[in-house]
């Protein structure tokens, strides 16, 4: 009897193939991992039903989720530049650009400027955090006129992920 050669050749390409899926899955969950600077962790994301779950899990390290929305309808925006420093000592702090509509932030008890910045707007809220803060994170939301964005509406997707100043998921 004669043997297919294909049964032999797919089992070389299916490993070839969950490599490939494996390796995408570890560079999406890197892009969106938790960092940490000086006691300050922090991840943003939250394009796509994923990224706001993995989020979700994320809250309960954090001490606030921020949240970033524009016009009158609370389009989600992203390339929010972010800078928080504490009130206390100005060397303590975290510049990033936010490469989502949603951070989830860990920062110590005590008082902190939070400043947003997105296209020309910049939004500036005094936050006063407490250790139990921990617990249940503080929600922050910064909101922009829409023409600062230059973005289209919200999505359907968009409006059903996140509710309720910045809870994520569904």
């Amino acid at each position: 009897m004669h043997a297919p050669s294909t049964p032999r050749a797919w089992p070389s390409c299916a490993r070839w193939g969950l490599l490939a899926a494996l390796a995408a899955c570890v560079a999406s969950a890197h892009a969106l991992g938790w960092r940490e600077q000086d006691g300050i962790g922090w991840a943003c994301g939250g394009i796509g039903v994923e990224e706001r779950q993995a989020l979700k899990v994320m809250e309960s390290k954090a001490s606030a989720v921020l949240l970033f929305v524009a016009g009158t309808r609370g389009t989600l925006t992203a390339d929010t530049h972010l800078r928080i420093v504490s009130a206390t000592d100005a060397t303590l702090g975290l510049d990033i650009a936010a490469d989502g509509p949603i951070c989830v932030i860990k920062l110590p008890a005590g008082h902190w400027k939070i400043e947003a910045r997105h296209g020309q707007t910049l939004r500036i809220q005094d936050v006063v955090l407490k250790a139990q803060d921990s617990a249940a994170p503080r929600r922050i939301q910064f909101a922009f006129p829409e023409e600062s964005t230059g973005s289209p509406r919200a999505s359907p997707e968009e409006s059903s992920g996140v509710n309720d100043w910045g809870r994520v998921g569904r």
